[in-house]
C-alpha cells in the first residue's frame, strides 16, 4: 500500500479470518528465531508492527487458535488453514505483529532489520544489506 494510505486489510489462506488496520503500520522486520522458523515452516518470518488500538478482526475471529511458546510469545493462527495471523507477547501492550504474508493490500514497507540471526537456518544466507541483530533489535 502506498505511503500515506491508512486502511490495510488482510486474511488467512482459506478466507475464514479477515482483519483490518485503520492507521499507519510498520516497521517490517524478519525474525530468524527458532520459534518463528518452526511455526512458519520457513527460513524466517516477516512481521509488521501494528498498534493494537487500530487493529480489528472483521471476520472469523472464532476460527483462530492461539499457541504460546516457552518464551511467552503467542501466535494466533487459523484452525482451518494454519495461516499465522498475529504474534504478540504479554509484556507489550501497545503493539502486536501481523504476518506480512497475511496482508492483502499492497504496501511499500520493506524489512528494516533481521532479528535473532544467531538462530538463523544454517542453509539460508542473508544476502541483503539490512541490519542484522544476534537477538532483538536492541542487541
Amino acid at each position: 500500500m502506498p505511503a500515506g494510505q491508512t486502511t490495510h486489510r488482510g486474511s488467512c489462506l482459506c478466507g475464514r479470518v479477515s482483519l483490518e488496520i485503520k492507521g499507519p503500520i510498520g516497521p517490517m522486520s524478519n525474525c530468524h528465531c527458532t520459534d518463528c522458523r518452526k511455526s512458519h515452516a520457513a527460513a524466517f518470518a516477516t512481521y509488521i508492527d501494528v498498534p493494537k488500538d487500530t487493529f480489528t478482526f472483521t471476520k472469523g475471529e472464532e476460527h483462530l487458535q492461539t499457541y504460546k511458546v516457552a518464551s511467552g510469545t503467542k501466535r494466533s493462527f487459523c484452525r482451518s488453514c494454519g495461516t499465522i495471523v498475529t504474534c504478540w507477547s504479554d509484556g507489550e501492550n501497545k503493539f502486536l505483529e501481523i504476518s506480512a504474508s497475511a496482508l492483502d493490500t499492497p504496501t511499500d514497507l520493506k524489512p528494516v532489520y533481521h532479528g535473532f540471526v544467531r538462530s538463523k537456518a544454517s542453509w539460508y544466507d542473508i544476502l541483503d544489506k539490512v541490519p542484522q541483530y544476534k537477538t532483538n533489535k536492541s542487541d
